[in-house]
């Protein structure tokens, strides 16, 4: 196969894991992102790579496999001349590190964190209708690994205002996920299992089904255990 037709495998890859449909489904062999990677090397093909890693970064993220998100951002810079991408890359890195510095009280994470804040809080300040939904959810995140409760429930509540009125759909989902997770860990159980079913909902109507999926299990456990 000509290496321009296994780029857009990777995405559709990223569809397969997140609307949880086999890549069967789309009527062509998919190759794993593992074998685009091989390809990518083998050929030298620098597009090829970074589809592969952009869209494994994103399933990583949707999917809250932070530990392997940061391993793999790890082993790629900068994306030159892919601004969006780079936005993007560091609001799911600035979300991934919070949530590892909220489970593990590790001062490196936090500090990683701190520093996507900082830059998303700075694109806000350019685009309040692209932008203030992510800052708002970052800051959501940090107040609540400081401790400072009152202030990360009113920007999770912000940041689903945000997301609600500026049309990220996929967005409002994870602000209703996050802030979610937030009040089931605070002893807030029933409106905890109110957002993160609030989130299914939107995940579904977005086409994440694979993401409501995983969402829905955790709501599950939560019913278990409560």
């Amino acid at each position: 196969m000509h290496n321009y037709l296994h780029a857009p495998m990777a995405f559709l890859d990223t569809i397969s894991h997140l609307s949880g449909k086999s890549c069967d489904s789309f009527g062509v062999e998919v190759k794993s992102f593992g074998e685009l990677d091989r390809i990518a090397e083998e050929t030298n093909n620098a597009l090829l790579s970074w589809q592969s890693f952009y869209c494994q970064l994103i399933v990583l993220f949707w999917m809250r496999q932070f530990i392997d998100l940061v391993e793999l951002s790890q082993k790629y810079g900068p994306l030159q001349g892919k601004r969006l991408a780079e936005v993007y890359r560091d609001f799911y890195e600035g979300i991934a590190h919070l949530s590892l510095a909220c489970d593990t009280r590790q001062p490196k994470w936090r500090s990683l964190g701190e520093e996507a804040v900082t830059k998303v809080l700075q694109l806000e300040n350019l685009s309040k209708w692209n932008h203030e939904n992510k800052s708002k959810l970052l800051q959501a995140e940090l107040h609540y690994v400081d401790g400072d409760l009152e202030s990360a429930e009113t920007n999770y509540k912000a940041a689903i205002r945000s997301a609600r009125e500026h049309k990220f759909e996929s967005e409002e989902a994870l602000a209703h996920e996050l802030y979610g997770i937030f009040c089931v860990e605070n002893k807030m159980v029933d409106e905890g299992i109110k957002q993160l079913l609030t989130a299914v909902d939107l995940y579904k109507e977005w086409g994440g089904m694979g993401k409501a999926n995983e969402v829905q299990l955790y709501v599950d456990h939560v019913k278990e255990v409560k």
